[in-house]
C-alpha cells in the first residue's frame, strides 16, 4: 500500500463525517444561501470606491452623493447578517431532521425553527445598549435598539449558538406528544401546526430567557460580550496569525488532494471568524480608516485561487506548455476555459489531480508558497488589504484588483505570483512525463 493510499485510509472517514455532520452541514449552507447578497454589497462597495468617492472621477463630475447607495445596501445585507444566518441554520437543521424521519413535519416545520431560532438569538442580545448621539460627544445607553455591530458579523457566534441548541431543544420537545395541542379536524394546515409547535416554543424561549437572565445577572456581561470573550476573538485571533493560516490552508488542500471539497468541509469553522474580519476591513474603508485585517477569504483567495484550488490555471498553463502527454494536453485545452472562471473540477477530477502522486506536492504546496509571499508583503504595506468580497467566477488576477479595491501593487503581486506558480509545476509535470514513459516501458 502506498503512502498516499494509507493516508487516504486514515483521512477519508474523518472527513466524510466531518462534512455530513448535520449542525456543520447547516452552518455552511446557510452560509452559500446568502453569498448572492454578500456579492451585491460588495459590487456596490466596489462601485463606491473607484466611482462614487474617488476624487478623480469627481473632478469632473460630482457623484459623492452617491455614495449612500453603498451604505443603504450594505445595511440591507451584510448589516443584518446574521439574522439571515440564524434563521437558516434553524429552518436547514430542522429539514435535515424532518428529511431523516426524526420527526413528523405536522410536528415541526422548518419555518417555525427557523423564526425560534432568530427569536432565541434577540432574546441573548442585550437589553441596553450605549450610542453617541450624532451632536453629543458623550455614549448615553439606550434600550430597544439592537446595535448593526451585532446584526451584522458580531452576533454571528451568538444567532449559531442559538439556532443550533434551539432546534435541538426544539425538536426534543416537539416529539413529546403530550405536549402538542389537538386541534379538530377541518382546521387549516398552517393553523394546525402553530398550535401543535406552541407549547414547544413557548418552553425553549423560556428556558433561553431564564438562562440568559441568570447569566447576564451573575456575570454582569452581555452573552455576545462573554461568547466575544470565549470564542469569537480567539478564533479569529488563530486565523489571522500565521501559524492559524497555513493549517488551515494545508488542511483544505489536503482535502482536496483526496477528492473532498475542502472549502466546504473547513468553512463551517472558518467561515464566522473570515466574515467578521471582512466586514470590519469593509466597515473601515467605508470609513477611510485603516484596515485592520490581514487574512480574510477573499484574501486567501486572490493569492491561491488561480483558476481554482490549487492554482489550477498555472498547473494548465504548465502542460500545454512542456508536457508530452496528450491525454494531460487534451484534458488541459478542455479545462482551460472552465479554469479561466474558477471551475476547476474537470481537471481535479478529469486530469486528475485528485490522488494523483506527481502532483500531490505542488498541488499542496503552491498555495502555502504564494501565502507565505504575500503575508509579510501585506504586513509591511507593500501591497493593498481586501476590501471587498469578489464573484467567485471573477478571473484571476482581476479578483485581486477587485478584492483590494484596485491596488496596484497587489494585482502586480498576482501577476508575479501566478507566473511563479507556472514554473513551480514544470518539474512535476515534466516527472508525470517520466512516469508515463516507465509505465510504457
Amino acid at each position: 500500500m502506498s503512502i498516499t493510499e494509507k493516508i487516504s485510509k486514515w483521512l477519508m472517514p474523518f472527513a466524510s463525517k466531518m462534512a455530513n455532520q448535520r449542525h456543520l452541514v447547516a452552518i455552511r449552507d446557510s452560509f452559500v444561501d446568502i453569498s448572492p447578497i454578500i456579492i451585491a454589497n460588495s459590487l456596490f462597495i466596489l462601485l463606491n470606491a473607484l466611482v462614487f468617492s474617488n476624487e478623480t472621477v469627481n473632478e469632473f463630475i460630482d457623484l459623492s452623493s452617491l455614495s449612500d447607495l453603498a451604505l443603504m445596501v450594505n445595511n440591507g445585507t451584510l448589516g443584518i447578517m446574521t439574522i439571515f444566518v440564524t434563521f437558516l441554520i434553524g429552518y436547514r437543521l430542522a429539514s435535515h431532521y424532518i428529511s431523516n424521519g426524526k420527526i413528523e413535519r405536522k410536528n415541526l416545520s422548518e419555518l417555525h425553527a427557523g423564526i425560534l431560532s432568530l427569536a432565541l438569538a434577540m432574546v441573548m442580545f442585550p437589553l441596553f445598549n450605549e450610542v453617541t448621539p450624532v451632536d453629543s460627544p458623550e455614549p448615553i445607553e439606550v434600550t430597544g435598539v439592537y446595535l448593526q455591530s451585532l446584526t451584522s458579523s458580531g452576533g454571528l457566534f451568538v444567532g449559531i449558538i442559538a439556532a443550533l441548541l434551539g432546534t435541538e431543544l426544539l425538536v426534543k420537545l416537539s416529539n413529546k406528544d403530550k405536549l402538542h395541542i389537538k386541534m379538530p379536524e377541518g382546521v387549516p394546515p398552517a393553523v394546525a401546526g402553530s398550535f401543535n409547535a406552541l407549547i414547544p416554543e413557548c418552553l425553549t424561549i423560556a428556558i433561553f430567557a431564564i438562562v440568559t437572565f441568570a447569566v447576564v445577572k451573575g456575570t454582569g456581561q452581555s452573552i455576545p460580550d462573554i461568547i466575544q470573550l470565549i470564542i469569537s476573538a480567539p478564533l479569529q485571533t488563530a486565523m489571522e496569525s500565521p501559524f492559524g493560516l497555513f493549517v488551515v490552508q494545508s488542511f483544505t488542500q489536503i482535502l482536496w488532494f483526496f477528492g473532498l471539497h475542502g472549502q466546504n468541509i473547513v468553512s463551517s469553522v472558518t467561515s464566522p471568524p473570515m466574515l467578521t474580519a471582512i466586514q470590519q476591513n469593509v466597515d473601515a474603508f467605508n470609513a477611510g480608516e485603516a484596515i485592520p485585517n490581514i487574512v480574510t477569504n477573499p484574501w486567501i483567495g486572490m493569492y491561491t485561487l488561480f483558476g481554482g484550488t490549487g492554482a489550477i490555471l498555472p498547473l494548465l498553463i504548465a502542460i500545454i506548455w512542456v508536457s508530452k502527454r496528450k491525454d494531460y494536453k487534451n484534458i488541459a485545452k478542455i479545462g482551460l476555459l472552465p479554469s479561466l472562471f474558477n471551475v476547476s473540477e474537470p481537471i481535479m477530477f478529469g486530469l486528475p489531480v485528485v490522488m494523483n502522486p506527481y502532483l500531490a506536492i505542488p498541488f499542496i504546496g503552491v498555495s502555502l508558497v504564494n501565502l507565505t509571499i504575500a503575508y509579510p508583503l501585506t504586513v509591511l504595506g507593500l501591497v493593498g488589504r481586501s476590501v471587498v468580497i469578489p464573484p467567485w467566477v471573477l478571473p484571476p488576477i482581476i479578483t485581486t484588483w477587485v478584492t483590494t479595491a484596485g491596488d496596484i501593487p497587489a494585482t502586480i503581486l498576482s501577476i508575479l505570483l501566478f507566473i511563479l506558480d507556472i514554473f513551480l509545476y514544470m518539474p512535476f509535470v515534466l516527472a508525470a512525463n517520466r512516469g508515463m514513459s516507465e509505465n510504457i516501458e
